[in-house]
């Protein structure tokens, strides 16, 4: 589950979940979620995934990163991911996406960075939590 949340000139989220793998997930889904409608995103490619970090925080960051840059660069929109492997530092595995196309769909939000501001991973009743920031 996530949330938007009110930052000075940026756009937050607060993500929770029940585990690591459902946090990532979820981060992606609501990194997107301000981004575009994912829905109506069409077309289907996979992009294979391996990422590192030096802790929880730091890999989801680069995750996120990542998948910004991919958005930024070649239009890619992530519907779905899939984990091959996942450690609190490492990851290997691969994202459904789709192609955005301006022409077709709305842009809600030009994300230009994905910030370590709020984003330290938290333990809670529920399983984890997160807030991340994007510089807008």
């Amino acid at each position: 589950m996530f949330e938007t949340i009110d930052h000075i000139a940026d756009i937050g989220i607060r993500v929770q979940a029940e585990d690591f793998s459902s946090l990532l997930r979820e981060s992606v889904r609501g990194m997107f979620a301000q981004i575009a409608d994912v829905e109506e995103i069409s077309g289907a490619c996979s992009q294979k995934i391996k990422l590192e970090g030096v802790d929880q925080t730091d890999l989801l960051i680069n995750l996120l990163r990542e998948f910004l840059y991919l958005f930024c660069s070649r239009r890619l929109a992530v519907k779905k991911l899939y984990f091959d492997y996942l450690s609190d530092t490492a990851l290997e595995g691969e994202a459904e996406c789709g192609w955005f196309d301006p022409q077709k769909h709305t842009l809600y939000n030009e994300l230009k960075a994905v910030t370590y501001a709020g984003g330290e991973i938290e333990t809670t009743f529920e399983g984890m939590a997160v807030t991340i920031i994007f510089d807008i």
